[in-house]
């Protein structure tokens, strides 16, 4: 064989090796890929802690800490020990309020739902406060309620509000229904307070921070529904249950109406994968205007 037919030769077999390493690696990696998406990263929580300076904020309240945990869809491949897990986050951060904004159920989940024992260690000394979201209503709005009520330690403040108080100081924490499926009363739930007296609204989805009806004040939207993205590229969400897009997705976000702060919830709802977008107990600390 002449030397420039060798060459050719050998430069054709190491193509074709190439060729083969680059498939085996693509495999590997799309395996590597699907095991982190299904396996590790729904099992990572993640403690995010976020200051945020509130307009008239009273001195008694200043480094008020408040969980938020939300989009449970219990008991879509989500377990008691997880639930556990998020717990014991909660009481190691010692935040004085737990707030829940939503999808606490799932409507492809047990027949009969039953929260016992799902949220017992999900406590605070100030009080645990939920509303409701677009798949409790989707499972049964009532049975939810009902559940709530009577087997876990979380108030339903569905268009309702409470007023948290101390050092003779108040802040309200407030809560709407369901932008899709519920019923959003601003009146019900803000109407009638000191207009100096700092709020926390809670409400599902993200999306009524564009859409809040105008004069209410709210000085901090507490929201999920959005899943951090759930599937994402990387800051970027493949798909979102928003009308506007990626722009509530995660995180504190500026909306027409007030500022609001997208939890990533803790779920891994339907496609049972998180990428990009590990399960999220946030952390959110109030602070004066002048801390």
């Amino acid at each position: 064989m002449r030397g420039d037919e060798k060459n050719v030769s050998v430069k054709n077999k190491v193509r074709r090796l190439t060729r083969r390493q680059i498939f085996r690696y693509a495999l590997g990696a799309g395996a590597g890929l699907f095991t982190y998406a299904t396996l590790v990263e729904p099992n990572w929580l993640e403690t995010t802690h976020t200051p945020i300076r509130i307009k008239n904020l009273p001195r008694a309240f200043d480094g008020y800490k408040i969980g938020l945990v939300s989009d449970i869809h219990w008991p879509e491949m989500i377990d008691i020990g997880f639930m556990g897990r998020i717990g014991e986050i909660l009481k190691s951060q010692k935040v004085e309020i737990v707030c829940v904004p939503g999808d606490l159920a799932d409507e492809t989940g047990m027949p009969v739902m039953d929260f016992r024992g799902v949220f017992d260690s999900w406590t605070a000394p100030d009080g645990q406060f939920a509303t409701l979201g677009n798949h409790d209503h989707w499972y049964d709005a009532e049975v939810v309620r009902r559940q709530l009520r009577e087997n876990t330690p979380l108030k339903l403040i569905e268009n309702e509000r409470v007023i948290i108080e101390r050092g003779g100081e108040a802040i309200v924490v407030a809560g709407v229904g369901d932008l899709w499926e519920g019923v959003v009363d601003p009146e019900s739930a803000l109407g009638g307070l000191d207009p100096n007296m700092p709020r926390i609204l809670l409400s599902h989805n993200p999306d009524l921070a564009h859409d809040f009806v105008e004069g209410y004040r709210v000085d901090l939207q507490l929201s999920g529904h959005m899943h951090g993205g759930q599937i994402c590229l990387g800051p970027h969400a493949v798909a979102t249950p928003s009308k506007y897009g990626s722009t509530f997705v995660r995180g504190l976000v500026q909306g027409r109406r007030n500022l609001v702060y997208v939890t990533k919830g803790i779920c891994r709802w339907r496609l049972h994968a998180r990428f990009c977008a590990r399960p999220e107990v946030s952390i959110i600390e109030l602070k004066t205007e002048n801390s």
